[in-house]
């Protein structure tokens, strides 16, 4: 640690080479495959059988070892990075090891740092002063949000250590717990919070990270109502107002009921669609607990009443459907495609030179937009024979549809300026959408996410791409207005193509038709499964449901059956794309 910089600290180290960050993954994996008996824990580790009210069908009890007598300032910190699995009774094993003080005022939640390999112990310049060096996978905090780190990122973090009746103890330490990624896969769970778009007719998941314990629902409900994740900030909705909160710290669950109370504020104001509203947001929440069947809304532990189910007050729906078939070009012109058979779309009159590219079809099936084949004009057509030109400009991406009918695409003519355009018949309105963190970062590819809170961007400098996720910002009226600033997924292929596989789940690839091309489906829980190579894949489409992964080369269409790339002879079209 350098010694202008006070202990309990933390900084980014340069990366770390690509050997170390694959030694990680493997000791990871090893780990997980060989049970937790092998954990890289002082103290034994077993499972038990959950608490009353528990949340998960199997809880990991970690029982790390306190201090040794005269053990050093080293061993001390070590034991204490050990001591973060045990969560019992406040984490009182793991403050053990700092003086009273720090023990006092350490908050063990305040973030979870996830790294990969053993770290490292390193005195400092400064006496009694300590760096821990370690590879970060992620850092998850204190609302359970995560934040993927790039691969080979490292961190150090300073400790300060004073003698206590003659013993070390740690008199400085950094705010959070620290655990290798096994331990933290044994000892955290992945919770979708659902909010509204602005219509309330969509849920959208934000996912977030809880530890496993009785007291994960108090959790899950106190994270609701203290909103959703920054980079959805403005682009969904809460049925419970700022300030809401429960009047105890605990939602206990009886008999499959999960008893919710709130305090009088939160429902003072809340009308009769509002409250059904935060029941329902409620119930879709809890519902991805496995002892959670239904939710009990009370005010200071007294029923609280509904009333009556307005008109107005909708279902909302999860990962919307799209249906089976999908648009692309045939013989120079646009087509249903479904299966591996083309039908030709009713209706449609499209006359440009060179025929359409990269078509994009509105969720009702009846409106489309298409690129021109030098990627200079976006134009939209409909199945009552109107055609219009909506955008011109230089490397226009594909077009994509959002659930309130506005089309999407990036022009780079001049820097790079997202465009959203209304159809013709809805009044022929063109938006530049803001969004100051691209800069005049390239984007190759935008999708909407089919509920129209999301934007998946494929954007970079140069040969560098990455993965962004950002919120759709809508005005009163839901006019898109910007893009919220981003968080960054982390797959671990080369990208510079995305599509939405569902509301939870995205499938990204480097195209290429002279290469080897490996597709990956990246989860918002971090999670990936990486496809097998195809050589050659020019394009690739899927849908939500039960609808296969579908992928192009310059000889055919390929489906996605396990991991076998299978190609349907009869498939003459290209330029695949799912309703979006």
């Amino acid at each position: 640690m350098a010694a202008s910089e006070p202990a309990g600290t933390a900084r980014v180290l340069r990366s770390r080479g690509p050997l170390a960050a694959l030694c990680a993954v493997l000791v990871a994996g090893l780990l997980l495959v060989s049970g937790c008996a092998h954990l890289p824990q002082s103290g034994p580790v077993g499972t038990s059988d959950p608490l009353p009210g528990a949340e998960n069908q199997m809880n990991y009890s970690f029982t790390p070892a306190g201090p040794v007598q005269d053990a050093s300032p080293e061993d001390i910190i070590r034991g204490f990075l050990n001591a973060g699995t045990g969560i019992q009774d406040d984490y009182a094993t793991a403050r053990e090891f700092l003086t009273e003080d720090a023990a006092t005022s350490w908050n063990p939640e305040a973030r979870t740092l996830v790294y990969h390999e053993a770290p490292t112990v390193v005195p400092s310049a400064q006496d009694n002063q300590y760096e821990v060096q370690m590879e970060v996978d992620s850092v998850v905090d204190e609302r359970g949000i995560m934040n993927r780190m790039p691969a080979n990122t490292s961190e150090a973090v300073g400790f300060e250590l004073a003698q206590v009746d003659g013993q070390w103890r740690i008199s400085q330490v950094p705010g959070g717990s620290m655990l290798e990624t096994a331990q933290f896969r044994a000892l955290f769970a992945s919770h979708e919070l659902y909010f509204y778009d602005q219509s309330y007719a969509y849920a959208v998941p934000d996912l977030r990270w809880f530890v496993n314990r009785s007291g994960t629902a108090a959790d899950i409900v106190g994270a609701l109502m203290d909103g959703p994740a920054p980079y959805l900030d403005g682009a969904v909705r809460t049925a419970f107002q700022s300030g809401s909160e429960l009047s105890r710290p605990s939602v206990p669950v009886s008999a499959g009921q999960a008893k919710v109370d709130l305090t009088q504020q939160t429902v003072e104001s809340a009308d009769p669609l509002t409250r059904q509203r935060m029941q329902q947001q409620l119930e879709l929440t809890l519902d991805g607990l496995n002892n959670v069947s239904g939710v009990e809304m009370s005010v200071d532990l007294n029923p609280l009443d509904l009333g009556e189910v307005p008109e107005n007050f909708q279902p909302a729906t999860i990962n919307p459907g799209v249906g089976s078939t999908q648009v692309a070009v045939a013989d120079g012109e646009l087509v249903y495609f479904e299966g591996d058979a083309t039908v030709p779309v009713g209706g449609l009159q499209v006359e440009v030179e060179g025929g359409p590219v990269d078509p994009a079809m509105s969720l009702d099936g009846t409106r489309f937009a298409f690129l021109t084949a030098d990627r200079t004009h976006m134009v939209s057509a409909g199945t009552d024979g109107s055609q219009q030109l909506e955008v011109e400009g230089e490397e226009l991406t594909r077009p994509s549809f959002d659930s309130s009918g506005w089309t999407w695409t990036v022009d780079h003519a001049n820097g790079t300026r997202i465009m959203a355009v209304q159809s013709a018949d809805r009044g022929d309105v063109s938006l530049e959408i803001s969004a100051e963190w691209l800069g005049d970062r390239t984007v190759h590819a935008l999708r909407i996410s089919r509920d129209g809170t999301r934007a998946a961007i494929v954007a970079g400098e140069g040969d560098s791409a990455h993965l962004y996720l950002s919120g759709v910002i809508r005005d009163s009226e839901g006019v898109p207005r910007g893009l919220g600033s981003p968080v960054r997924l982390e797959p671990t292929v080369p990208v510079n193509d995305v599509n939405w596989v569902s509301d939870q789940e995205l499938l990204v690839a480097a195209t290429s038709s002279d290469s080897s091309v490996e597709a990956q489906t990246i989860g918002l829980d971090g999670s990936l499964v990486t496809h097998r190579p195809l050589l050659g894949m020019t394009g690739f489409s899927t849908g939500p449901g039960d609808n296969p992964v579908y992928a192009e080369t310059a000889e055919a269409v390929h489906t996605l059956a396990g991991s076998t790339w299978r190609s349907q002879a009869g498939a003459l079209a290209h330029d695949l794309a799912f309703p979006g």
